[in-house]
């Protein structure tokens, strides 16, 4: 059975950078510091992701270091090394690939402490690998995404696709690129090229969907299906300095500023989102273990938040015109008396 818990997207998307703290180990007052490996700092998403990390340490008295690999799966696994000689208490990790996600937690293993994995899942599930475990993983419903943001563009004519793939290799690339595939098997569209765009940023983006414009001229495609946003809107981009703007459909997964914005203009036909939400989550599940309280589910998927031209408006004035507060002790089993939290993105109230 799945955890949900119902959550505000909006204070995510409009929290502030607060910082990481350097400070290591538990300090002699008892505030404990929790170590954060993450993919890359050079993405919304994933600023939005450390922002709600930071929030709930700071809600839950915690000290956070938060690390960025740049997307360099050796770095990553230094970085943690790095962590855990500085003696954290617990650790978050997203690994940048499944290949070196074993590596990682053997390490954190080794040095007896507990990690929480998001978004991308090592391969195996907590107490199958002794030598490398974890306490639990929680990250998104990439195959559910994936072929919902095809869905959305066969629905808007998008029946010949163009698509921006994730760096192979890792749970969400594949899981997102699986979603394509049942989605089209379903509906009769097609990928007319499927191509990875080495990366997650915009310009990634752009340069891959440059080189896909010239291999297929007017008439053999009219939709772009991405991995993040990120790729959709270098791919906007591309299309536009191509003379191309009339041709196509886009639509991509991360609900950014940017993809919001986009819909409202009409030039995005969909993002999914609110899985930054994750880290938090995770946040409270390390908290948890280190007070003594195992997780009720260790494998949470969570199932995202469609946003489209018929409910961006809704989605701005609950969201972002008015966000609401998150209280994290929620989430917390150790802080709300032991009772199973529940992890739900919904725009409904």
């Amino acid at each position: 059975m799945k955890i949900k818990a119902i959550v505000s997207l909006t204070a995510v998307l409009l929290m502030s950078a607060c910082g990481s703290s350097t400070d290591s180990g538990s300090k002699s007052d008892g505030t404990l510091t929790i170590g954060v490996s993450y993919p890359t700092a050079n993405s919304p998403f994933w600023k939005a992701y450390t922002d709600f990390v930071q929030d709930g340490a700071n809600q839950l008295g915690i000290k956070v270091n938060l690390v960025a690999a740049d997307g360099n799966e050796q770095k990553q696994l230094s970085d943690v090394q790095n962590l855990i000689s500085q003696g954290v208490d617990g650790i978050i990790v997203t690994p940048q690939s499944t290949s070196i996600a074993p590596s990682i937690l053997r390490a954190t293993t080794q040095a007896k402490i507990p990690t929480v994995v998001t978004d991308r899942y090592p391969g195996y599930e907590p107490g199958t690998n002794t030598a490398a475990d974890y306490v639990a993983f929680i990250g998104p419903n990439d195959e559910q995404a994936g072929q919902g943001i095809e869905q959305a563009l066969a629905a808007a004519g998008g029946t010949k696709i163009l698509a921006l793939g994730g760096v192979p290799g890792n749970s969400v690339a594949e899981g997102r690129k699986a979603g394509l595939e049942k989605g089209i098997a379903a509906d009769g569209a097609t990928v007319v090229q499927y191509q990875s765009a080495g990366g997650e940023s915009e310009e990634n983006g752009l340069s891959t969907a440059e080189n896909l414009l010239q291999a297929h001229p007017k008439g053999q495609a009219n939709a772009f299906w991405c991995y993040n946003d990120n790729l959709c809107m270098g791919a906007i981009k591309a299309v536009k300095n191509a003379g191309r703007s009339g041709e196509f459909v886009f639509g991509g997964m991360d609900l950014t500023p940017a993809a919001i914005t986009a819909i409202e203009d009409g030039s995005y036909t969909i993002s999914f989102g609110g899985h930054w939400l994750q880290g938090g989550f995770g946040l409270g599940i390390l908290y948890d273990k280190i007070k003594g309280t195992d997780p009720a589910e260790k494998l949470v998927k969570l199932n995202l938040l469609k946003v489209d031209k018929t409910n961006v408006a809704e989605f701005k004035a609950k969201f972002i015109d008015n966000p609401p507060k998150y209280d994290f002790k929620q989430i917390s089993r150790a802080e709300n008396g032991g009772q199973t939290p529940k992890y739900e993105i919904t725009l409904g109230n």
